[in-house]
């Protein structure tokens, strides 16, 4: 009963996921009967969608979003998400801000100099973001300092120390240039954040539940999860009581539910 009062708002919720706007994508590791699958998450502004697959593949990417998403996808650097059509893309600076301050005490001087380089622009870049959102600064200037960083970013990767960067740095130097348009998107679409810990908060929920239970022991048990979570952060994003909703749901189950007042959220 509880999947069926839920099922007309999810699949609702999951057409607006694949309408134009900005999504924050993630994903995380879930038992489903002792076998490895993996719990998938999208959010937007009003809406979070949680679903169950056997992978961790583009296609599941796919499903999530649709095949011609037209919207802008702020993710990690995982390589499911390089194949997913999206008008632009937005990769997590935290993540890689996380490598990069794990460098700053490596044995190795080159792996230093990197991170302290690369740190400094990204910092930098956020602090442009902030001051826009405060009315400091115009979109105009945000447009001129992306193309400067971008060219600051290329001048550290191309041009190491002598004896060429460490390993680490060369892996990362290796994506920075991989997703090269990704990095400073939020300069152009200040709409979109610099990191993607929407999904990452979305999906934390559902991580203590694994730690708790060790997952589902069928795969309508693990659906259930995926929509109960999705029920759970859309009314958090839009700032409802889950229970009066809830009770809303069982009272209209077997019902169309009422129109979500979400359109396609401009882009840029």
């Amino acid at each position: 009963w509880f999947c069926e009062s839920l099922y007309h708002s999810y699949q609702q919720w999951w057409s607006v996921i694949q309408r134009p706007g900005v999504r924050c994508v993630d994903e995380t590791s879930y038992r489903l009967n002792g076998m490895n699958y993996w719990m998938w998450v999208a959010t937007s502004k009003e809406v979070c969608v949680l679903f169950l697959a056997p992978s961790r593949s583009s296609t599941e990417v796919e499903s999530l979003l649709g095949k011609d998403f037209n919207g802008i996808l702020s993710s990690d650097c995982w390589s499911a998400y390089r194949p997913q059509n999206a008008a632009f893309k937005q990769k997590c600076l935290a993540h890689i801000e996380r490598e990069l301050k794990s460098m700053e005490t490596s044995r190795h001087p080159s792996n230093r100099l990197f991170a302290r380089e690369v740190m400094g622009i990204l910092h930098e870049a956020r602090d442009d973001y902030r001051q826009f959102h405060a009315g400091a600064m115009g979109q105009w200037q945000l447009d001129v300092r992306r193309l400067l960083y971008e060219a600051q970013l290329n001048l550290v990767i191309e041009h190491p120390p002598n004896g060429g960067w460490a390993a680490d740095a060369q892996n990362l130097a290796h994506r920075f240039k991989r997703h090269e348009d990704e990095w400073f998107t939020f300069l152009s679409h200040p709409e979109v954040k610099p990191d993607n810990n929407d999904a990452e908060r979305s999906l934390r929920p559902v991580v203590i539940h694994r730690k708790v239970s060790g997952g589902a022991r069928s795969h309508w048990g693990g659906q259930l999860v995926a929509m109960m979570f999705s029920f759970l952060e859309t009314m958090r994003l839009q700032c409802k009581n889950p229970v009066e909703e809830l009770f809303h749901c069982l009272a209209n189950a077997g019902l169309p539910p009422p129109t979500v007042d979400v359109g396609a959220e401009p882009v840029g």
